[in-house]
């Protein structure tokens, strides 16, 4: 198993610095897939945002006891990642952002479909029109 390196961050918090290594490939592009590849808080269409704009978002913060596991992540534009901060995500989510994400993220993964794209195999629209 690898080992996850630690460093400290210019406000004296230890960080991950494995970027997006944290998680399988396969998993975020499921978990993107399953929010529809739009942003959970905002409702932003990221199909076509550019590297490093879509993002996932722990909604209870590993720090604060949330796991990785697919149900505490949501698909988030990089603008409501940042604002969102350490804001309770039921605070930070308006209108109906709290049950589209609630809604999502008791979906279940197509981990599978997502290998198939990130393998080339198939693209995203030859998976999805099966």
């Amino acid at each position: 198993m690898a080992k996850t390196t630690r460093k400290r961050a210019k406000n004296g918090r230890s960080g991950n610095t494995h970027g997006m290594n944290w998680i399988r490939p396969a998993k975020r592009l499921a978990i993107y897939l399953r929010d529809g590849f739009c942003c959970g808080y905002c409702g932003k269409d990221l199909h076509r945002a550019k590297e490093g704009q879509c993002s996932l978002d722990h909604l209870t913060p590993r720090s604060a006891g949330g796991t990785n596991d697919a149900t505490n992540h949501i698909t988030a534009c990089l603008t409501c990642n940042i604002a969102r901060s350490t804001t309770p995500w039921r605070q930070y989510a308006t209108g109906g952002a709290i049950v589209r994400i609630t809604r999502q993220r008791r979906l279940v993964l197509n981990v599978a479909a997502a290998k198939v794209i990130i393998s080339g195999v198939a693209s995203f629209s030859e998976v999805f029109a099966r």
